[in-house]
C-alpha cells in the first residue's frame, strides 16, 4: 500500500514502494503518479546494479544432442569427464560478467545434484561413482571467484509425466512438512504446506538447493510446459521457502515476482523499457507471487503511460497493482541460438555481443548470455576466445569517464530540489542525484579540457524511481549548443552510441518529459577503442524494410534481403574507414564474384579488403557500389519481406534509396 509520510516542511508525498495498489476508480493520472514512487525491493536493486552474467545450459541434453529432453534418458549417458567449473567461473570473471545462473534441472527433470527425493540424476549415474555434484562444483567455483550464484529450476518435468510419476497425476492436496526426510532439516527451519505429490517433490529438492550450496543470488523458473499437462504449482510457497532461506536471491518468472522475462530470446530490450509494470492480483502479497504481465510479456509495450491508463468497458482501470518488475534479457552464445552445447557449434561474433550488450544493458535491461559447456564439461577454447574479445571492448570502452573531472551547475531556468544538486551526477554514487524542483530540466557539465567521445551513460537514482520519459544531450559548439542525442526512457542505465564523435568543453543534459520530479545519479561520457563508428539499421525509402541477413546466418555467400526492421545483429551494419559496411563485425556486404552486372546479388562475405566490399553513402540516400559503380537496389521495386537486395544501374529511385538513424 501507498503509505503517506512528512516531507521536509512538513508536507505530504507519498512513500517510495516496491507495490501499490490501483483503486478501480483512480484516473490514468493517479495510476502514473503512483507508478513514479515505484522503487525496488533491495534485492532488486543490487540485481540491477550486476547488468551482465551468464546462463549455463549444461546436463543430460549436452549427451543427447537435444534441446528439449524426454525425461526418459539413461542417466549413464552423463559423463562430463573432464569437468572444471573452475576454467567456467575464470572465463566469466574474465570477460566481465558478474555470475552464472545453471540448470540445476531442465525440463527433462535431470537434477545435476543428489537428492533424497529422486533417482533421475547425477546420483545415479556411473560418472564418478555416483558422487558427482554438478551443483556444488559450480557455486563452490562461483563462490571461489567472488562472483553471483544462480539456479535454474524447470517447475516442469517430463521424467515425472512418466506413468507412475508425480507430474499431473492427480493426487489430492494435504499437509506436508518440507523437508519430507528429517535428516535433511539444517538449522532447525521447516516449512508446512498444503502440497500434492508433484509440489511435495519440487519443494523438498528447493530445501535441498537452498541449504546446500552457500548464498544463491537468484532462482530461475522458466514458464515452458512440453509435458501437454496441467499441474498446478504452488508458487507461493516456493516464493516463502526462497524468502526464507534465501532472502537475498531475486526469482525470475514469466511473472516475476522480482524479475520478468523480457518477451524474447535475443538479447535486446524494447527502446523504452519501464520497471514498473501494472497487473492485476492481491495488493498485500503482490511483492510475492508470480502475476501476469500485459501481453505475457512479449507485447511491444507492457508499462508506458498508455498501457497504465488502460480502462475496462466499464470506464474502471484495468489493472489493481503496480509492481517494480525490471527485465532480464536473455540471448545465446551460439550463433545457431543453441541453449545446449551442440557437435560444430559456432559462435556469435564479439561485434555481435557487442550490439546486445547495447541493445540490453544500454536500455535498463540486465543482459543474460548463455554459454554452454561441451560433453566434457569444458568451455570450448573459442567460445572462451569470443566472450574474452567482447569482454575487453565493453571494459577499453568504459574504463575512463571523460565526465570525471567536471563541474555541473543548472542550466539557465532551472533549480534544483534541497540535496540534490547538480554534482552529484557525477560523484560515482548511483544513491545521490541531482533533482531539478519540476518534471523538467536541465543541467551543464563543463569539462576540465576539450573531450571527444561517442558514447554517452545516463543513469536514474531508482532509490527515487524510475521517472524519465524523454531527455536529450547537447554539445556546446563555442557559440550555441547543439544537439546531439535524444532518447526516452532511462531506469537503471540508458546507453547511447553516436554516429561520430562529439567534441567539447561543455555537455547539456535537458530532462524534456518525466511521470514525476525526475532524479538523475550519474552521467557518463565514454569514446570506443579506435573511435568505432556506430552500427545501426539500413532501411529502405520505399519499403520502410531494413537491409537484413536472412536469418541471422553467418555464412557466406547469403544474400541480402528486406524485413521488417527488429533491431536484430543481423540488421546493424557499421561503416568503416576501409568504405566498408559491416555486420556481426567480420561479415562484409559484398557484391557477389567482384561482378558489375545489373542484377549481380549482393551478399555477405568475409571482410577482405577487395574493391567489390567498399561502398560509398550518398548525401541523397543511395549507396553506391564503388567497384561496379551501380546502386544498392531492392530487386524488381520490391517492398515485401525477403525481396532480395542486388545492384543496379542508378535510377533515382526509392528502391535504390536508404536511410540510417
Amino acid at each position: 500500500m501507498i503509505a503517506l509520510a512528512l516531507a521536509p516542511g512538513g508536507a505530504a508525498f507519498a512513500a517510495t514502494v516496491q507495490v501499490a495498489a490501483v483503486s478501480s476508480s483512480d484516473s490514468p493520472a493517479t495510476i502514473i503518479a503512483k507508478a513514479a514512487d515505484i522503487v525496488p525491493a533491495p534485492r532488486q536493486l543490487a540485481w540491477q546494479r550486476l547488468e551482465q552474467y551468464n546462463f549455463i545450459h549444461f546436463g543430460i541434453n549436452t549427451f543427447t544432442g537435444r534441446e528439449w529432453g524426454t525425461g526418459t534418458e539413461d542417466p549413464n549417458s552423463f559423463q562430463p569427464t573432464g569437468l572444471n567449473t573452475d576454467q567456467w567461473a575464470a572465463s566469466i570473471k574474465n570477460a566481465g560478467f558478474k555470475g552464472a545462473i545453471l540448470t540445476a534441472k531442465h525440463h527433462d527433470g535431470f537434477l545435476l545434484f543428489p537428492s533424497k527425493y529422486s533417482s533421475f540424476g547425477v546420483a545415479s549415474s556411473s560418472w564418478m561413482s555416483r558422487q558427482g555434484d554438478v551443483v556444488k562444483s559450480f557455486t563452490d567455483s562461483m563462490h571461489k571467484y567472488g562472483l553471483k550464484a544462480g539456479l535454474y529450476v524447470s517447475p516442469a518435468d517430463l521424467h515425472e509425466n512418466q506413468p507412475g510419476g508425480k507430474f499431473a497425476n492427480g493426487s489430492a492436496s494435504r499437509q506436508v512438512t518440507i523437508p519430507s526426510d528429517s535428516s535433511e532439516i539444517v538449522n532447525g527451519v521447516t516449512f508446512t504446506f498444503t502440497s500434492d505429490d508433484y509440489n511435495t517433490y519440487f519443494e523438498n529438492t528447493l530445501y535441498e538447493l537452498f541449504t546446500r550450496y552457500g548464498g544463491i543470488d537468484e532462482l530461475w523458473l522458466d514458464g515452458a510446459n512440453p509435458t501437454g499437462r496441467n499441474q498446478p504449482y504452488n508458487f507461493k510457497d516456493w516464493t516463502t521457502m526462497a524468502r526464507r532461506l534465501q532472502p537475498g536471491a531475486v526469482m525470475e518468472g514469466d511473472g516475476g515476482p522480482d524479475v520478468r522475462w523480457v518477451g524474447n530470446e535475443n538479447g535486446y530490450a524494447r527502446q523504452s523499457e519501464w520497471s514498473v509494470v501494472p497487473t492485476n492480483g492481491d495488493p498485500a502479497t503482490a511483492a510475492d507471487t508470480a502475476l501476469p504481465v500485459p501481453g505475457f510479456n512479449t507485447a511491444a509495450d507492457v508499462a508506458s503511460d498508455s498501457v497504465l491508463s488502460q480502462r475496462k468497458s466499464d470506464g474502471t482501470s484495468a489493472w489493481n497493482v503496480l509492481r517494480w518488475s525490471p527485465a532480464e534479457c536473455n540471448g545465446t552464445l551460439s550463433a545457431r541460438h543453441n541453449w545446449f552445447w551442440q557437435t560444430g557449434e559456432t559462435w556469435r561474433s564479439p561485434a555481435e555481443l557487442l550490439e546486445i550488450y547495447y541493445g540490453s544493458v544500454g536500455r535498463n535491461c540486465n543482459f543474460l548470455l548463455n554459454i554452454s559447456p561441451n560433453r566434457q564439461g569444458l568451455l570450448d577454447q573459442s567460445a572462451i576466445d569470443t566472450l574474452s574479445q567482447f569482454g575487453t571492448t565493453v571494459s577499453q570502452t568504459f574504463a575512463t569517464n571523460l565526465a570525471s573531472g567536471a563541474t555541473a551547475a543548472n542550466d539557465s531556468g532551472t533549480s534544483n530540489g534541497t540535496g540534490h544538486t547538480p554534482d552529484l551526477t557525477v560523484d560515482g554514487d548511483l544513491d545521490s542525484s541531482w533533482q531539478p524542483t519540476g518534471t523538467t530540466g536541465a543541467l551543464v557539465l563543463t569539462l576540465p579540457s576539450s573531450r571527444t567521445f561517442d558514447v554517452i551513460s545516463v543513469q536514474e537514482d531508482l532509490n527515487i524511481g524510475q521517472r524519465t520519459r524523454s531527455f536529450a544531450v547537447d554539445s556546446w559548439n563555442g557559440n550555441s549548443w547543439t544537439q546531439i542525442a535524444t532518447d526516452t526512457t532511462i531506469g537503471h542505465k540508458k546507453l547511447i552510441r553516436l554516429a561520430s564523435p562529439a567534441t567539447t568543453t561543455r555537455v547539456r543534459l535537458r530532462i524534456t518529459g518525466s511521470r514525476a520530479v525526475p532524479s538523475v545519479a550519474e552521467i557518463g561520457l565514454y569514446r570506443r577503442p579506435s573511435g568505432g563508428t556506430s552500427a545501426s539499421t539500413i532501411r529502405g525509402v520505399a519499403s520502410g524494410r531494413c537491409l537484413d541477413v536472412p536469418n541471422a546466418s553467418q555464412t557466406n555467400g547469403t544474400q541480402l534481403a528486406i524485413w521488417d526492421c527488429n533491431s536484430g545483429a543481423n540488421q546493424q551494419w557499421s561503416p568503416t574507414s576501409a568504405s566498408e559496411l559491416r555486420v556481426y563485425g567480420g561479415k562484409c556486404l559484398d557484391v557477389n564474384g567482384g561482378g558489375t552486372a545489373d542484377g549481380t546479388p549482393v551478399i555477405i562475405w568475409d571482410c577482405n579488403g577487395q574493391n567489390n566490399q567498399k561502398w560509398r553513402l550518398n548525401s541523397d540516400g543511395t549507396i553506391t557500389a564503388i567497384a561496379a559503380n551501380k546502386c544498392l537496389d531492392v530487386s524488381a521495386l520490391g517492398t515485401a519481406n525477403g525481396t532480395k537486395v542486388q545492384i543496379w544501374s542508378c535510377t533515382g529511385q526509392n528502391n535504390q534509396k536508404w536511410t540510417r538513424p
